[in-house]
Order: structure tokens, then C-alpha cells, then sequence
């Protein structure tokens, strides 16, 4: 019974509908939020953060408001940037799930209305056309010839033919019977009847087992964390000997509580977030350029230490659209390939009789391509029919995978069919032998493996009679296969190439043929890793095979969802870092547990996009190429900012230890520490992140999983380096003493010292394969504006009386300030000696 007649359903009344939307709740996912509070105390988790927050405190208690003032300023900065970023990100995602669709047609007591999509409640009756999105799991109760492509949910390219099922069925219900929330209709129409809405449908349903799927840290913060958390420990049992010591020899216990938190803001690296999150969001900002949107910040510099990136094959490697790539003639057998502008005589019966079996105005992907390449090829030939009118239409059927369209010819009484389908339908209605059969069915398997989609087309005539109700009622004539093909992305081969050398493995995990599969893999430059294995087989593996296969398959083929989660659990297991991309619903589970998922912004789900790190905005996978080898700059500029990190603390650490040992007051009170290790260090690290890859480091192998941040080799140059700026710094402040300096004289003496020997460690850290000054060549404008920032900020510190009191300064002559300058610059560029020798 075709939807027309939709006079016959009443479906549900307004007010069963008010009461259900009550019970089950809007159609759409409840897409979860970080709290205000949440995200500011995790914030404050951070130790720096902590040790601010006691230090301003304890100020407070001794009456120093203008210290612990400055010191809770610091705190709310760090709060306010973070807060501001995950809103940005929050924003842009936003805006993506504003790409689904909104509106659907129902059925209120007996009229046929349009509501928002939110509101649909099982048992309503929807109205389906073609592209239209499905807004809810549901039945077909009435249709003709509706397919939907589901390839969101199954990885198929190829729509599914649905079957009608009696209205008041109580199931269960099949694959073919059923329609999907989020999956398209490409053709025909139909009604269905809505069983499951919201989080209860299939695309719900994986949103639920996402929650429950713990996100792995990248492997940089892993090794950040555990390179704090060594300093911290270290420092913390330290610190107990210093405020035992210091509160036995002065008995202020207080000061002695002070210089010890002074003494763990020192030695707690605590640059090192903030660098994380000025590099990431710096490295988001370039990404975007490039059609990248980084959800999670880190996740850029994870991939760049990918080993395995799987890839759905559907949509991610291909354009997820049918396009002609050849015909094949039944008259001689013999194959044109679409590589020049004109057709053979032999084929254009095979062309005309395609569009004749497609719609006029068609939606169908395979129909648009079959009817755009036939007006192309055929212009101006008796060969296109555009006044000829449709007079029956004979649909698909499980039966007979074949449609056929009759036409009004000139000839008055004289019908025209065009018919096309699966070749063996079409070689049914053509009553073929057994051996024509086996040669025909021969060919389709030839092209089949190699990534082609072959359709039968026949003809047949009908003069001065009325048409059968049945196709097999008809004489058909074979004139041939079309061949279509989901083209590979024309930028894919190139980035695969890219990966490769830069030691990524690619992995193809599809739902569809193993066969297309292996062809996909073809060509895009993965002729040694075709090996393949089907779900089916896949499910019968222990965790043992599966392990050992994992070494060998590049090709996951019919892959089910709660599969792909299996293949990359099993890949992290064996240790690699994995990147998954995917578009649809079948991938989210595989894009939340992956190291790095990446999702498609135009055409994924928002299941995927809420499941996955990155988002290609424009779904181009050269994107994911140019991700990579920012995330490996990132990483080396990430190792070269540390280093600089590890080589300032020296100092600072020393001084911050100078008390214990002489009685003296504190050389550095805890807001100079803020100002070095929140503001100085970070501005000075800005230098290091907008550095390109040094020579080589391009095409080398991902780090491994577990490597640490920085090598004892690098560890021990960066610790030299501050020994030498804190045995100068030494030498000055005993010779100032004796000659009978204030403890404020020294102390800003000290600090124009050490924020100069911070920005001459900054240039001699920009390389360690050669000297600085060809870097600066690339660099001045980033390194003028680090210079001047920090220049301003150290002149407007000693102009201030705020100022002054707040630091301890007291102002001093020029020649004083001219020399803590040239000793400053001496004591970090004097490395340039040793790094000039080496590499000479």
C-alpha cells in the first residue's frame, strides 16, 4: 500500500502524546557538562595552585595583605584562561550539532503535521521521502521501494532495501524491516511506527556504553605527571628538615612554614601545565587553519606519537558516494573505462537504458551519478528522452533485487522499460543459461574484487498491450553491467604515504567486503598490508590469536561495532598508541577508548563528534597527516622548553635554600617565584612552541609509549646550565654582602640577574643540533616580543612604590643594572661555545 494514503492511520492524539513525551523524555541525547565548579576545582588540584593558595593564607595571618592579595590574583589568572578554553571548545561543538536535522512530518489525529524532532514519542507515525534523516528507531508499516544508507551505524556503503511490516506487529523485528535514528533515506518513501526514542534507540544505546569507557591519558602528560610528581615527593621530604631546622635555630615557626612552601614553590615545575596549555592551545589555534577542531588539547600532541592509526574505510578514505567508473557491453564483452570524453557507439544503449531505469529527478547517490554521466556523454543524441512520461514503476523486492521504469515512447501505444539491479536478478529476468550465467556471474566477481559495484541493465518493449503486474511477465534483453565505485579521496594516497614514512601503521577496519577492502588498500599505497580477517572470524579469536594476528592484518573486514572496540583494546595492549577516525555511530565506542579519536565534522554523527578528540571540520584526511607532524613538533619544542624549565629552577631552588643555611631573610619571597614560574618562564616558553621540526626529526619513528620526557644526557646538561647561573648568582650575593649592600639592593640586583640569564637559557635551548642565531632569523618577531614584555614588566616593577614593597626591590644605580645584564646574558650564552664545538 504506498503513503498516500495516509487518511487510513490516525495516529496518536495530542494529549497521548503530552502524556508519553512526560514518560520517555525529548528525542535526543543527554550530552553531558562540566560544571563551573568541577572544572575550578580540578583547576586547583594542580600543586602550584595549592601552594599559592597556602602561601597567600599565611601571609594574611602575618598581615601581609598586599602579598596574599597578589598571590590570589595569580590563582583566579590561571582559573579564568582554563575556563575560557574549555568554553571555546564547548562553543565550536555547539555549532556542530546544529547539523542535525530539527523538523519531522507526523501523523496527530488523522492530519499529517510538522513538529521539531525532539518532540517524536514512540508509537507516532512518521512520514520518511527521500533525504530525509531518520529522527527515531522504528518499523516500515507502509513504503515503496524505500532504501536507507546506514552505513553510520554498519559501515556499509550500499542502502538497504526495507520490507513492510504489518502495522500492529508485535515483533520482533528484522534488520531489513527496522530504520534507524541518524541513518539516511537515499530512496523511495514510506511510514514508520516509532519504538524507541532518545538515549533508548540504537544510536542512544552506544552513547550509554560510551559512559562507561574510561579516556586514557596521553602518553606527554603520563610522563609530565610522573616528572612532577618526583620533584614533589623529593621536595616535600626535604622540606620537613628545612622547617625543623629553621624553627629550631629562629623559633618562628611561621616564617619557617613559609620559607618551606617558598622552597616547594621552587622546586615544583610547575611551568610545565602551564606550557602544556599554552602549546596545546596554541597548537589547537594552527590546527584550526587546517580544518581541525581539538576538542581534547593534548589530543594533537598524542597523535603525533601515534604507531597505529585504524580508519574506517566508508566516508573516511572514500567519498561515501557512487560514481561510474566503467561499463561492460553484452554485445562484445568488452569494457570502457571513463578516462576520455566520448563514448563508443556499442555502449550507448547500455547508457540510455540506465537512466530510463532511474528516476527523472533522482536523490539516490547511484542514480544522480548514472543519470549526470549519461546527460554528459550522450548530449545531443537521440539517445535522451527528457519528454518522455514515467507510466508504471516496477520496485525492488527481497525476491527480485531489481527496479524497472516503463515509459510513454513517441510511439502511441508502445511502452519502453528500463530495468537494472543486481546482476543476478537482471540475469534471471533475462533467462539465461547456465553457462551465460556462469560467464556473467565470473565477470562480476572480477570487478567486484576489485572494488566495484556492478549493476545489470536490460531493456524490453511492449507495443499495443497494457502492462503485466510483473516484471518476469516481461521479455528483457541483457545489454550489459555498469560499474560504480566509492571513489578513494583524491588527497588519501598521498597522506597515507606521509604516515607510513613517518612509521604510523595503517590499519582498514570496514563493515563492508573484504574484497572492496583489499581494493581501497590498493590504492591508497597499502600493498603489503592486505592480509584481512571478517568479523566472523575475528569473533572465534582468543585474546591469544588475536594478538598474534594483530602483528600481520591490515584489513578488519564486516566489522560490528563492539568489534572495533575489540581491535583497538587489542592494539593498545600490545603497547602502541592508537588514533581511530570514524564518522559514524558504529565508531564511537572505538573513538572513546582509542588514545586520539578523530571524527568527521560535516558528516559524522554527534555521538561520534561527543566520542572523539579531533573533529575534521572540513573531513578532509590530509588534515590528520598535518596533525601528525604538529604533534611531533610539539613534542620536541615541548622537550626543549622543559629543558629551559629544569635549567631556571636551579637557581631558584639554591636561593630559595639560601635561609637554611646562613639565617638569612628569604632572597626570593613566593610572589617572585609566581612571577618566574607563572608568567616569565611561560612568556619565555611561547619562543620554543612556534619552532618548526629540526632537520630529520620529520620522518623519524614515534617515540616510545614510555620514553622519558627528557634523557639523562639533556637532564644533565639543563642541571649544569642552572649550576652555573646559581654559581655566579652566589658569588654576587656573598660579594655584595661583604661589601655592605642591603638585603633589598642584593635581592633586586638578583632578580634583573636571573629574569636576563632566564632569556639568554631561552635562546641557547632554541636548538641542540647548532647554534641559535639561525633559528632567530625565523624567530625575531616572537623573540622582540618576549623580550620587550619581559623588559616592561621588570622596568614597571622598580617604578611603583606598590611595587617595590610587594617584591622587596629597592631601586639601584645603572651601571649596577647594566651589569646584571651582561652577566646575566654571559652565563646562558656561553653554552653556544661548547654547542658550536660539538657540531662543528
Amino acid at each position: 500500500m504506498p503513503p498516500t494514503q495516509e487518511i487510513v492511520y490516525q495516529g496518536l492524539s495530542f494529549s497521548e502524546a503530552s502524556k508519553l513525551l512526560q514518560k520517555f523524555g525529548p528525542n535526543e541525547s543527554k550530552l553531558k557538562k562540566t560544571s563551573f565548579w568541577r572544572i575550578s576545582l580540578s583547576i586547583l588540584s594542580e600543586p602550584m595552585l595549592s601552594l599559592l593558595l597556602a602561601c597567600g593564607f599565611i601571609y594574611a595571618l602575618l598581615g601581609d595583605l598586599d602579598e596574599a592579595a597578589a598571590l590570589s590574583i595569580g590563582v583566579i589568572a590561571v582559573i579564568s584562561l582554563t575556563i575560557y578554553q574549555r568554553n571555546k571548545s564547548e562553543r565550536a561543538l555547539e555549532s556542530l550539532r546544529k547539523l542535525s536535522p530539527q523538523k519531522a512530518k507526523v501523523i496527530r489525529e488523522g492530519k499529517k503535521i510538522e513538529i521539531d524532532s525532539s518532540l517524536i514519542v514512540p508509537g507516532d507515525l512518521i512520514f520518511l521521502s527521500e533525504g530525509d534523516k531518520v529522527p527515531a528507531d522504528g518499523y516500515l508499516v507502509d513504503g515503496l521501494n524505500l532504501h536507507a544508507d546506514e552505513s553510520l551505524l554498519t559501515g556499509e556503503s550500499v542502502p538497504v532495501l526495507k520490507e513492510e511490516t504489518d502495522f500492529y506487529s508485535p515483533g520482533p523485528f528484522s534488520e531489513f524491516q527496522k530504520l534507524f535514528s541518524g541513518t539516511k533515506v537515499v530512496s523511495g518513501e514510506g511510514i514508520i511506527k516509532v519504538l524507541f526514542t532518545g538515549d533508548s534507540t540504537s544510536l542512544g544505546s552506544i552513547g550509554k556504553e560510551m559512559g562507561e569507557i574510561s579516556e586514557s591519558e596521553s602518553p606527554l602528560q603520563k610522563e609530565a605527571k610522573r616528572f612532577t610528581t618526583f620533584f614533589f615527593l623529593g621536595a616535600l621530604v626535604f622540606s620537613v628538615f628545612l622547617i625543623y631546622g629553621l624553627g629550631i635555630r629562629n623559633g618562628n615557626w611561621m616564617q619557617a612554614f613559609l620559607a618551606a612552601l617558598t622552597f616547594l614553590m621552587a622546586v615544583m615545575p610547575e611551568e610545565i601545565p602551564v606550557v602544556l596549555s599554552i602549546f596545546f592551545s596554541l597548537g589547537a589555534w594552527r590546527i584550526s587553519k587546517s580544518g581541525v577542531l581539538a576538542r581534547n588539547l593534548s589530543s594533537i600532541e598524542s597523535l603525533g606519537a601515534a604507531t597505529v592509526l585504524c580508519v574506517d574505510k566508508t566516508g573516511t578514505l572514500t567519498e561515501n558516494q557512487m560514481k561510474v567508473k566503467g561499463l561492460i557491453s553484452s554485445a562484445e564483452n568488452s569494457l570502457f573505462e571513463f578516462n576520455t570524453p566520448e563514448v563508443e557507439e556499442e555502449f550507448h544503449l547500455l547508457l540510455e537504458f540506465s537512466i530510463l531505469a532511474s528516476k527523472k529527478d533522482p536523490f539516490d547517490p547511484m542514480e544522480k551519478a548514472i543519470q549526470e554521466l549519461g546527460i554528459n556523454l550522450l548530449y545531443d543524441t537521440e539517445h535522451l528522452h527528457a519528454n518522455w512520461t514515467l507510466e508504471k514503476e516496477y520496485p525492488l523486492s527481497p525476491k527480485l533485487l531489481a527496479l524497472s521504469y516503463a515509459w510513454n515512447s513517441e510511439d502511441p501505444g508502445t511502452f519502453v522499460i528500463g530495468t537494472k539491479g543486481a546482476p543476478e536478478a537482471i540475469f534471471d529476468l533475462c533467462h539465461f543459461s547456465m553457462e551465460r550465467t556462469e560467464h556473467w556471474e565470473k565477470v562480476t566477481e572480477t570487478y567486484s574484487l576489485q572494488g566495484y559495484r556492478a549493476i545489470g541493465v536490460a531493456r524490453s518493449k511492449i507495443s499495443n498491450s497494457s502492462l503485466p503486474e510483473n516484471q518476469h511477465d516481461l521479455e528483457f534483453e541483457f545489454l550489459g553491467l555498469i560499474l560504480l565505485e566509492d571513489p578513494v579521496r583524491e588527497t588519501v594516497p598521498a597522506s597515507v604515504s606521509e604516515c607510513i614514512k613517518a612509521g604510523i601503521r595503517i590499519i582498514i577496519i570496514t563493515g563492508d567486503h573484504a574484497g572492496t577492502a583489499k581494493a581501497v588498500a590498493s590504492k591508497i599505497g597499502l600493498e603489503g598490508h592486505t592480509e584481512s580477517i571478517t568479523g566472523d572470524e575475528l569473533e572465534k579469536l582468543t585474546e591469544e590469536e588475536l594478538d598474534s594476528k594483530l602483528d600481520t592484518v591490515g584489513i578488519f573486514s564486516r566489522i560490528k561495532p563492539a568489534q572495533k572496540l575489540k581491535i583497538v583494546r587489542g592494539f593498545q595492549k600490545k603497547g602502541e598508541i592508537v588514533a581511530m577516525t570514524g564518522d559514524g555511530v558504529n565508531d564511537a565506542l572505538a573513538l572513546q577508548a582509542a588514545h586520539i579519536g578523530v571524527s568527521m565534522g560535516k558528516r559524522g554523527t554527534d555521538v561520534a563528534r561527543e566520542a572523539s578528540d579531533l573533529v575534521l571540520l572540513d573531513d578532509n584526511f590530509s588534515s590528520i597527516v598535518k596533525s601528525v607532524f604538529l604533534g611531533r613538533r610539539i613534542y620536541e619544542n615541548i622537550q626543549k622548553s622543559i629543558s629551559y624549565i629544569l635549567s631556571v629552577h636551579v637557581p631558584i631552588i639554591g636561593m630559595s635554600l639560601l635561609p637554611a643555611f646562613t639565617g638569612d631573610p628569604l632572597f626570593f619571597f613566593p610572589a617572585h617565584i609566581m612571577v618566574l614560574e607563572l608568567i616569565v618562564d611561560p612568556i619565555c616558553s611561547i619562543v620554543f612552541e612556534s619552532l618548526e621540526l629540526e632537520k630529520g626529526d620529520r620522518y623519524s619513528s614515534p617515540r616510545r609509549k614510555n620514553s622519558d620526557l627528557l634523557t639523562i644526557s639533556k637532564f644533565s646538561l639543563s642541571f649544569l646550565q642552572g649550576i652555573m647561573v646559581l654559581i655566579l648568582l652566589l658569588t654576587l650575593y656573598f660579594w655584595m654582602k661583604q661589601k655592605g649592600y642591603n638585603e633589598n639592593e642584593i635581592r633586586s640586583f638578583g632578580f634583573i640577574f636571573l629574569v636576563v640569564s632566564n632569556f639568554s637559557l631561552m635562546l641557547t635551548n632554541l636548538t641542540h643540533k647548532g647554534g641559535f642565531i639561525s633559528i632567530l632569523r625565523s624567530l625575531h618577531s616572537s623573540v622582540f616580543w618576549v623580550f620587550f614584555l619581559a623588559a616592561s614588566a621588570l622596568i614597571a616593577s622598580f617604578q611603583f612604590e606598590f611595587s617595590l614593597r610587594l617584591f622587596g626591590f629597592q631601586k639601584i644605580s645603572s651601571d649596577w643594572v647594566l651589569l646584571s645584564i651582561v652577566l646575566g646574558l654571559a652565563s646562558g650564552l656561553i653554552w653556544e661555545i661548547r654547542k658550536i664545538r660539538f657540531f662543528a
